[in-house]
């Protein structure tokens, strides 16, 4: 009897040690074909070798890697983790996994892991640095800052990388004199580098960003326009009364001047003064100086912004007291999906009529309401765009003939079409519903009014554009009095500095 046990404890023995031969073989063929990234013959001797002994946490990692090299990031994902939980556990499985977890966007599975990695202090180096870039891409530009000098700390290997990374947080925090240094010390420390070259066109991105987001900025332009019913003449004409002279030219004269202060990549505020001219050649009772004001502060939160613009527009028509509006428009813009952006606001206007009122039911002063829903497509990596939006207003005006409530619909599209050149096109349906009736002609107005618009602009250079524009409108009324046709081609340059 002791020697029948005796036989089957050693036939055991001879089994197993075979089985864990057959599993070395096949592991050490596998990571040999790993080395020589032969990525699918690795896998195959690796699931052989977990096959032979299935509780090994070394044989799960390399099968993981191979995995991972082939795209198969679920697989790879399983046997990372069984690397974590079997005993001993393999470190390197911590950063692999995370790294799954980076590429796949899952970042809440991936700071969870990094703190078990913290927890272990396995590779707190390279878990430092992985921890930068789910934080970055998190949007936690503060955090993944800190985390990306720890890492720098704890290995210094890393640090040619990790300045990069740095670059990148840095620029978002529109900190680009940090951003620009960072850059320089990723060139200094290895100048022949691929991670040199990248650093080298990531810089020209910085230097532009650094002139985009200059404190002052300055435009000065200057354009010519035709406009074929200045006056606004009714398309059938007015009974017993002659219009002449409607056709005429003007030219248009505008400086912007912006004042954006750095505040970080959280508050923002942007300063702005324009001034109008347009001058007819032979219209002069129409001719506009239009001056505004517009302060437009604003808070940044992780997937969009609020605003509050406040804008202040000064008119004078022929070179008297037109007209004077303040208004202010709370919106939000909220990116739900990338390159998708929704926006929501609401508004209040306040219009003074300024100069003289013959008959008070044609005064236009009074208080305006609105609010809308809009939709903007971001096209050729934000180069371009696609823009649509719905509002609704009710005009309440001291003088009755001009009250009224009116759906506006409008669409737009800007889009690249050779490098400089882009071609800006818009569209907009305004429906206005009058809410009494017109003393003059006895019944409600209603007006449907459409405007069409089509531009080029060339950014000839850095400080100047070029630009050709088409304008047509369309307005239907049921009163004759205000149905025309108009259409205006404008030609211009502006000068930025």
């Amino acid at each position: 009897m002791r020697k029948t046990v005796l036989i089957v404890i050693m036939a055991l023995f001879v089994f197993n040690a075979g089985m864990l031969m057959a599993a070395d073989s096949s592991l050490d063929e596998g990571v040999t074909q790993l080395k020589e990234e032969n990525f699918e013959e690795a896998i195959v001797f690796f699931k052989k070798a977990k096959e032979a002994q299935p509780g090994s946490s070394a044989i799960s990692y390399y099968l993981g890697v191979a995995l991972k090299k082939t795209g198969d990031t679920k697989g790879a994902e399983e046997n990372f983790i069984e690397a974590l939980t079997v005993v001993p556990p393999v470190e390197e499985a911590y950063t692999e996994l995370i790294e799954v977890y980076y590429t796949q966007d899952k970042l809440k599975e991936a700071k969870e892991w990094i703190a078990k990695a913290e927890a272990a202090k396995a590779r707190p180096g390279s878990v430092a640095f992985l921890k930068g870039l789910v934080l970055l891409k998190d949007g936690d530009n503060d955090g993944a800052i800190e985390a990306f000098n720890k890492a720098k700390e704890l290995d210094p290997a890393l640090t040619q990388t990790v300045n990069y990374q740095l670059a990148a947080a840095y620029n978002r925090q529109r900190k680009f004199t940090e951003a620009k240094t960072a850059l320089a010390a990723v060139i200094e420390a290895d100048p022949s580098s691929d991670m040199a070259s990248f650093a080298k066109e990531y810089q020209k991105a910085v230097e532009e960003n650094i002139s985009a987001n200059r404190e002052w900025r300055f435009a000065i332009g200057i354009s010519y326009r035709y406009d074929d019913n200045v006056l606004l003449k009714p398309e059938g004409g007015i009974p017993g009364v002659e219009i002449s002279g409607e056709r005429d030219s003007a030219i248009l004269n505008t400086l912007r001047i912006d004042y954006q202060p750095n505040l970080g990549n959280t508050w923002f505020l942007n300063m702005q003064y324009n001034l109008i001219s347009n001058y007819y050649f032979h219209n002069a009772s129409h001719d506009l100086l239009i001056q505004s004001l517009t302060a437009n502060p604003g808070y940044g939160f992780k997937d969009g912004a609020i605003y509050l613009p406040i804008t202040y527009n000064y008119a004078l028509l022929n070179g008297s007291k037109y007209m004077g509006l303040l208004s202010a428009k709370p919106t939000v813009n909220w990116m739900f999906e990338k390159d998708h952006i929704a926006q929501a606001f609401v508004g209040y206007e306040r219009r003074d009529m300024l100069g003289d009122i013959s008959d008070p039911d044609e005064d236009r002063t009074g208080n305006r309401y609105l609010t809308g829903l809009g939709y903007i497509y971001l096209l050729s990596h934000g180069k371009g765009m696609l823009n649509f939006r719905y509002e609704y207003s009710s005009d309440m005006t001291q003088g009755q003939n001009w009250a009224n409530m009116g759906n506006k619909l409008t669409a737009g599209a800007t889009i690249p079409i050779v490098q400089d050149v882009y071609g800006v096109l818009n569209f907009e349906a305004f429906f206005q519903r009058y809410y009494n009736e017109n003393t003059f002609f006895g019944y409600k107005r209603k007006d449907d009014t459409y405007t069409a618009t089509a531009s080029i602009v060339w950014q000839a250079t850095k400080f100047m554009d070029v630009s050709m524009q088409y304008s047509h409108t369309t307005a239907d009324s049921n009163i004759y009095l205000y149905q025309y046709n108009r259409n205006m081609y404008t030609t211009g340059v502006e000068f930025k500095f």
